[in-house]
């Protein structure tokens, strides 16, 4: 059965230089990953460059990263695509190869009403026998999936969970309040809002910040669950110099090359997406090197 809580990392995907996907470096960077007790990668995502890949690209890559891991911790897969038949086509695709959840966003360019994304899930999720859970990104697609939604999808029972990456807490406390059992797991894709969504009853996160900062997003999850809330509310602070960073540039540039600063080689970001400057890579520098000297990572 699919754990949807705890720390998963929403994992960037590995390029070469010549911008094709690199496995060799993808294999690194899950080494990494896996020496921390996260409870899942998240692969092809908004930090995965979903939206820059072929349909091929996406399917080699999964089938990769999941033969790699062979089920040393759960792999969630972005499926999402722009309509509803090209979704369950490639959501069964993905399917075959045996992944623990599909992540799908909404809808976009056009925004569906609330009932279109009613019937959007629950064609998929009827249509495929791996466990979805929602993916809603309103500042990417348009459309925010409202709460009331939501309680209405949660019934679904292979509809298992959702991530939210709207930064609203009001939302995510709509989810937690109105979805229909508490094995729907909801999680944050806001890595600013871990612990405010821990604190209003959630489940964890799925989090771009723990492709550097692994072990301190582990803990803020960790810490919480053992009633250490000052401890908490530090590793969530500790957050915010990556996050200003991020901010910076073109998502996912700068973590890109925040992960390649740490010593671990990702590669460059897909174009048209830009690559940060010298003055910005010092910047970067700087901030490995406090996280460094405070044992960070």
């Amino acid at each position: 059965m699919t754990d949807v809580s705890g720390i998963i990392v929403a994992m960037v995907t590995p390029l070469a230089d010549d911008q094709k996907i690199s496995y060799s470096r993808t294999d690194k960077l899950i080494d990494k990953l896996l020496t921390y007790n996260i409870n899942g990668i998240f692969i092809l995502g908004t930090n995965g460059e979903a939206y820059s890949l072929t349909e091929d690209e996406k399917f080699s890559f999964a089938k990769h990263v999941i033969e790699y891991v062979n089920h040393r911790t759960q792999i969630f897969v972005g499926t999402g695509l722009n309509s509803t038949s090209e979704t369950i086509d490639f959501s069964q695709r993905i399917a075959t190869l045996n992944p623990d959840a599909l992540s799908v966003v909404t809808p976009y360019f056009v925004p569906p009403t609330q009932e279109e994304l009613i019937n959007h899930f629950e064609k998929l999720a009827n249509s495929v026998n791996v466990p979805i859970i929602l993916y809603n990104m309103p500042g990417k697609t348009g459309v925010n999936i409202d709460p009331e939604t939501v309680a209405e999808l949660s019934k679904n029972s292979n509809i298992v969970g959702v991530k939210d990456s709207s930064g609203s807490i009001d939302n995510m406390r709509g989810y937690l309040k109105l979805r229909a059992n508490k094995d729907f797991g909801v999680l944050s894709g806001s890595d600013s809002k871990i612990l405010a969504l821990l604190e209003a009853g959630g489940d964890g996160a799925i989090a771009a910040t723990a492709n550097l900062l692994t072990q301190n997003d582990v803990d803020i999850y960790e810490y919480y669950q053992n009633g250490n809330l000052k401890m908490a509310e530090e590793c969530q602070h500790r957050i915010e110099p990556l996050r200003k960073v991020l901010h910076t540039r073109t998502t996912p540039s700068a973590l890109k090359a925040t992960v390649t600063a740490s010593g671990i080689n990702v590669g460059p970001a897909k174009d048209p997406v830009m690559m940060p400057n010298s003055d910005e890579l010092e910047d970067i520098d700087r901030m490995i090197s406090y996280y460094r000297t405070n044992n960070i990572i």
